[in-house]
C-alpha cells in the first residue's frame, strides 16, 4: 500500500470514526447513561432535523454533545497547528506548546480571567503602586475579553520565538527548543504570580488553575463557536500554504527560487497557529502534546505532503480527543462499576480516578515519552 492508499484509507477511516465517537461521546457518561439512538436524536434537534421535547436528560445529552463537539475542535486545532509549525520550522519536534505559544496563550487567558473577576485596577496597584480600588471591566467588553488576550499572548510569543530563533535567515533548532523553553519558564512563572496574588479568591484562582492541564467540561455555545471558528480558519489556510511548506522543506532560498513567497507563508502560518491555538486555550486551558503526537504520526503513515498532512492532522486530533473523553467518561465508569461488583473496590476507585483527570494529564503522560523518542532519534542523527 503506498502513500497516497494509505492517506484515503487513514481519511475513510477518521471520516468514519469521528461522528461515531461524538455520538458515544454524547450517549455515555458517568452519570445516567443515554442511547446511541437518544443522542442521534438530539444532535438531529440541534441540525434542525428532528423536534426533541426539552427535559433534563435532554439537557444532559446537549451538556455532552457540547463537551464532544469541543474536545474535537480543540483537538483538531491543535494537531493542525502543531502540523503547521513542524512543516514552518522544518522539524517534526516543533509545537504550540513547546514553543510557548500555548503558555503565551494561557498567560493572555490567565490575565483575561484575573480582569474578569474585577483584579484590573488590584494588579496596576501590585504592579505601579497605584492606590485605587478594584474595578469590573464594561459589561460589553467581558465576552471576548479572554479570547482577545489569549490570541494576542499566542501571537506576540509566536513572533518572538521565532525571530530569537533565526540566525543569518536560517533558523536553529537548538536555539528555537531553547527559546521556547525560556519562554515557557517566563510565562509559567508570571501566572504563577498572579495566581499567587489571588489565592484569597477561590473562585478566580480555581479558574486559573484549571488552565493547567486543560478542561472539555462546561461548554457553552458561545465558547464552540469562538474554538470552531479559529479551527475553521486554519483549515481553510491550507490550500493557500500547503504547496508552499512543501516548498520551504527544502530550504527558504530554494523555496523562493521556485516561486514561493517564505514572507507571506510565514505570516499566514504563524497566524493560524496563534488563532487555532488561542482558541483552544482560551476557553479549555493547555493541553499538551496533542500538537507534536499526532502530526507526526500522520506524516510516518502518509508522507510529508502538506496538503494531505494539515486536514488528516485535524482530523486525527479530533479523533485522538474524542477518544479520551470517551474512555474517561464512558469506558472507566463501566469498569469502576464492573470491578465493584466483583468485590474489587479499590480498582474501581482507580478507574474512578483515572475517569476524573484532566485531558492535559493523560496527553502529556503519553506525549512526553514521545518527545524524548524524537529528541534522542535526533541528537544520533545528529540533526540538535
Amino acid at each position: 500500500m503506498n502513500s497516497s492508499e494509505r492517506a484515503r484509507f487513514l481519511t475513510i477511516l477518521l471520516l468514519l470514526a469521528t461522528p461515531v465517537l461524538v455520538l458515544c461521546a454524547t450517549a455515555y457518561s458517568e452519570t445516567a447513561s443515554g442511547t446511541l439512538v437518544d443522542a442521534a436524536r438530539l444532535i438531529g434537534a440541534k441540525l434542525h432535523l428532528l423536534s426533541v421535547t426539552d427535559n433534563l436528560d435532554n439537557e444532559l445529552l446537549k451538556l455532552r454533545l457540547f463537551r464532544a463537539l469541543c474536545a474535537a475542535g480543540v483537538g483538531g486545532s491543535l494537531a493542525l497547528a502543531g502540523a503547521m509549525a513542524q512543516g514552518l520550522f522544518r522539524n517534526p519536534m516543533a509545537e504550540p506548546g513547546l514553543l510557548g505559544i500555548g503558555s503565551g496563550a494561557t498567560l493572555g487567558a490567565v490575565l483575561g480571567i484575573a480582569l474578569l473577576g474585577g483584579y484590573g485596577a488590584a494588579l496596576g496597584r501590585f504592579v505601579g503602586g497605584a492606590d485605587t480600588d478594584s474595578v469590573t471591566p464594561p459589561a460589553g467588553f467581558t465576552l471576548g475579553l479572554v479570547p482577545i488576550l489569549s490570541l494576542f499572548g499566542a501571537l506576540s510569543i509566536a513572533l518572538t520565538v521565532y525571530r530569537l530563533s533565526t540566525r543569518g535567515g536560517r533558523l536553529s533548532v537548538s536555539l528555537l527548543l531553547l527559546t521556547g523553553l525560556a519562554i515557557n519558564a517566563i510565562a509559567s512563572s508570571l501566572m504563577a504570580m498572579i495566581q499567587m496574588f489571588l489565592l484569597s479568591d477561590w473562585q478566580v484562582s480555581q479558574a486559573i488553575m484549571s488552565w493547567g492541564f486543560g478542561t472539555l467540561d462546561d461548554r457553552n455555545a458561545f465558547q464552540l463557536t469562538i474554538i470552531w471558528s479559529g479551527a475553521l480558519l486554519a483549515l481553510a489556510a491550507i490550500p493557500f500554504v500547503g504547496l508552499e511548506l512543501d516548498l520551504l522543506a527544502g530550504g527558504e532560498l530554494d523555496a523562493a527560487a521556485l516561486g514561493a513567497d517564505p514572507a507571506r507563508v510565514k505570516t499566514i502560518v504563524l497566524s493560524c497557529i496563534a488563532i487555532a491555538t488561542a482558541a483552544s486555550v482560551a476557553f479549555c486551558g493547555q493541553i499538551a502534546f496533542v500538537g507534536l503526537l499526532v502530526p507526526h504520526i500522520v506524516r510516518m503513515l502518509i508522507g510529508p505532503k502538506h496538503r494531505v498532512l494539515l486536514p488528516l492532522s485535524f482530523l486525527a486530533g479530533a479523533t485522538l480527543l474524542l477518544s479520551m473523553v470517551v474512555f474517561q467518561h464512558g469506558v472507566c465508569p463501566w469498569f469502576a462499576a464492573s470491578f465493584r461488583a466483583a468485590s474489587h473496590p479499590s480498582w474501581g476507585t482507580a478507574f474512578d480516578r483515572i475517569g476524573a483527570l484532566q485531558p492535559g494529564i493523560l496527553t502529556s503522560l503519553i506525549g512526553s515519552p514521545f518527545f524524548l523518542f524524537l529528541l534522542l532519534r535526533q541528537g544520533k542523527r545528529g540533526e540538535l
